[in-house]
């Protein structure tokens, strides 16, 4: 059981209560053969390409991504808690020019990320997130992920405060859920600057979670910073696309980078999103690169054993 002091396990007036979990069964449908695209008279897809790009063929009515299915192949239920899906998928940043993104107006945060030195946490599905906003309020978070593999306390259940949601990346996806609180502007450049330990910037709501849901014989005190990792992020309406695009550059003290884009949609939507996505970036020459891994993956395999990302 993850171990934190006596006294600790109150609950702060300061965290704030998430939307309410949608507690409908969806099933994640696979895009109508009949589905066709548009074309125009001289029979291209409506769908504007810049010069010299060619069309990606995908593999999936889904486009980059799939539907999760069993052995049998059909078509499985993702959850009964999550009402909204996050679309991710990691390219690099040669192909995701002709996007048009403007890193140089971009919102910079600095992230960190808290475990073991054994990254004994992540192991066990627990990430723990902390932000400098760069003058806006940092924030922190503690997030199951998978939610399948632990028990969430009735107490977080019953105030709703956990946001739950489906990530979705190429070749595979996961329901987490995320217990997140706001911090005031520059805590966490002051913490640090202090010398004292991040992980202390954690409320007691969040400790509790940890308590819960940890690995037996780790307390706070066993937590190690993995960063800080510098990321950009640009919202952008891509042209062809009926929402905002999000893309973070993320910059590891070596040089290396991962560009990775992503959008919300309800779960219901997902498949028509999805799809629609696909054409979009498809049309633009971008596509996943292999492999596909989490930016929490990476970082920690990075700041652990020096792995480029």
């Amino acid at each position: 059981m993850f171990e934190i002091a006596a006294g600790e396990t109150g609950d702060p007036a300061g965290v704030g209560k998430t939307d309410q979990v949608a507690a409908e069964e969806v099933s994640w449908q696979a895009v109508s053969r009949s589905r066709r695209h548009r074309r125009t008279p001289d029979g291209e897809h409506d769908l504007l390409r810049p010069p010299g790009r060619q069309r990606v063929r995908t593999t999936t009515k889904w486009g980059f991504w799939s539907p999760p299915v069993d052995h049998s192949g059909r078509t499985l239920k993702i959850t009964e808690e999550a009402d909204r899906v996050e679309l991710k998928v990691v390219s690099s940043e040669r192909q995701c020019r002709s996007l048009g993104i403007e890193y140089d107006a971009a919102r910079i945060r600095r992230v960190y990320f808290l475990d073991t030195p054994d990254r004994a946490l992540a192991r066990h599905g627990l990430i723990v997130r902390i932000r400098d906003m760069d003058g806006r309020p940092d924030d922190a978070v503690v997030k199951l992920r998978p939610m399948a593999s632990h028990r969430v306390p009735k107490w977080l259940r019953r105030k709703n405060r956990l946001e739950v949601e489906i990530d979705a990346m190429p070749g595979h996806r996961v329901c987490s859920g995320s217990l997140k609180v706001r911090l005031g502007r520059g805590t966490v450049a002051r913490t640090l600057r202090k010398g004292r330990a991040p992980a202390k910037l954690l409320v007691p709501a969040q400790r509790r979670l940890l308590a819960a849901c940890g690995p037996d014989g780790v307390s706070l005190d066993d937590l190690i910073v993995f960063g800080p990792v510098e990321v950009r992020k640009y919202k952008f309406q891509p042209a062809g696309f009926d929402r905002q695009l999000c893309a973070e550059r993320w910059a590891y003290p070596d040089g290396s980078t991962i560009l990775e884009l992503s959008t919300r949609c309800p779960v219901g939507k997902a498949p028509e999103v999805a799809a629609r996505l696909t054409e979009v970036l498809a049309a633009h020459g971008v596509e996943p690169v292999e492999p596909q891994r989490t930016k929490t993956d990476m970082t920690l395999r990075f700041f652990a054993s020096g792995e480029p990302a």
